[in-house]
């Protein structure tokens, strides 16, 4: 009850709302979610006569309010069925950002149409929390970037399916545009203005040590922080600034310029798994991904 109160007003910002889509009162409902911040020892919403607004803790929270709730109601579901609900047709992926939820998409289809009863689950959380989550058999599957030269985890493994060059997007007004025929070299960077850098706490390791080879060689006034590869797309797309991500087709939209960059190495890409015997739907997953990847 505390998780549906607090995601109801973070949807809808509103304490009076959230109560008459659940049909409670609405000091039920402020109860409700002032008993999980105390549990929590943070707040999650900041509240004024007028707004309702999320806080960072918050926001990092809504994810995993959406996650459990969601598992809630599949276990329901299944239990409903007698608990015979079968996983034969079904995959769950983990994915770090809306931008690696688009990359997958491509292998999503081609395992649809090979399955009219393919029922694929994403769920999005940092790092840490994705990994913890295949560890234990919540997720079979995560798309990860990493340096080559990376520890492998004992309990999971990495399924290496590409060496992605590095290169700088733009809107296509930007002055780098104007490279479009590429490559650019990291001098040319250096001269070009402000270049948006991912969060390392939401970003991937191997991206973000791409970025500030870069970013680490211009004045802090030109280094614009992103909480993650969206904020620095949605920069890019603006024109305010540039950034610098693998080439991966999910990053090629029509209103920016991907530059191929020389003088930065590959960062390398691939599904990161459970070690042992894996699901088929697992292995055509992959299968499928790396297709598009080659194609592409």
């Amino acid at each position: 009850m505390q998780l549906s109160c607090f995601a109801e007003v973070a949807t809808t910002l509103s304490f009076s709302r959230a109560a008459e889509n659940l049909h409670v009162s609405q000091p039920t409902v402020s109860h409700q979610i002032k008993a999980l911040e105390d549990e929590l020892g943070c707040a999650l919403l900041t509240r004024s006569t007028r707004t309702v607004r999320l806080t960072e803790d918050g926001m990092v929270f809504l994810g995993y309010a959406y996650e459990i709730l969601d598992l809630e109601a599949r276990s329901r579901a299944q239990l409903a069925q007698g608990g015979s609900g079968s996983t034969e047709h079904t995959i769950k992926i983990g994915v770090h950002d809306g931008l690696e939820g688009q990359l997958v998409v491509p292998a999503l289809r081609t395992l649809h149409a090979a399955d009219p009863d393919f029922d694929p689950v994403l769920r999005m959380g940092p790092a840490s929390s994705l990994r913890d989550m295949l560890e234990n058999g919540s997720i079979d599957v995560v798309p990860e970037y990493r340096d080559p030269a990376e520890a492998p985890s004992n309990a999971t493994t990495l399924l290496r399916l590409a060496d992605l060059p590095v290169v700088c997007v733009s809107a296509r007004d930007h002055p780098l545009a104007s490279r479009a025929g590429g490559p650019l070299c990291v001098e040319d960077l250096l001269r070009a203005g402000r270049i948006a850098v991912g969060d390392p706490h939401h970003c991937a390791e191997a991206l973000v040590r791409a970025q500030r080879q870069v970013a680490m060689r211009v004045d802090t006034s030109q280094v614009m922080m992103g909480a993650n590869v969206e904020v620095c797309l949605a920069l890019a797309r603006a024109g305010v600034a540039f950034t610098l991500l693998p080439d991966i087709p999910a990053a090629r939209q029509p209103d920016l310029v991907a530059i191929p960059v020389e003088g930065l190495a590959p960062i390398a890409f691939g599904v990161r798994v459970r070690r042992g015997r894996r699901p088929a739907l697992v292995n055509a997953f992959v299968k499928a991904l790396a297709d598009e990847l080659a194609s592409s």
